[in-house]
């Protein structure tokens, strides 16, 4: 039997320097760190045209609140918004904190008139968008290198 370290998930927008920090501090622990991206292609021409979001979780050990998962969104124009820096701590992934940054992500996007959704998934990460609405069209099924790693373009046509 696995004992939890977190508890009470909560999942907000980032909107003060504070909590955006902590979305930069995930995406470093994650995609630098964990999958050895440089650090140099981690922050890009997007993160200041970006809405973020923050998930936080009541930690067992620390009796406190922390930061354990962010996902990004900017508009690639009126009707598409482009998903992307979804990232969650390891020792807190497998228990819905990435499907519901996106459900939050999508239900935001919705009520600001964006109509379709697109990402750029890491190929062993396509069951998991799958699962959350997202499909790759027939024309994308050849995935493609984005610095080292294979990805596939996914799409949510129709925000549910």
């Amino acid at each position: 039997m696995v004992i939890p370290k977190y508890t009470n998930l909560e999942i907000h927008p980032a909107l003060t320097e504070e909590d955006k920090q902590k979305c930069i501090d995930i995406r470093i622990k994650v995609f630098v760190h964990e999958q050895k991206y440089p650090l140099k292609n981690e922050i890009d021409q997007y993160d200041p045209l970006s809405q973020y979001w923050l998930a936080t979780c009541e930690s067992i050990d620390a009796k406190e609140r922390v930061a354990v998962g962010t996902v990004r969104l900017y508009k690639v124009n009126d009707q598409v918004g482009k998903v992307g820096r979804m990232a969650v701590l390891s020792d807190i992934r497998g228990m819905s904190v990435g499907s519901k940054l996106i459900y939050t992500l999508r239900e935001a996007a919705k009520s600001q008139g964006v109509q379709s959704l697109l990402l750029e998934g890491q190929v062993d990460k396509r069951i998991f968008y799958e699962k959350v609405g997202f499909v790759v069209e027939k024309e994308d099924e050849v995935p493609y290198d984005v610095r080292g790693t294979l990805h596939y373009k996914m799409w949510m046509r129709s925000i549910p």
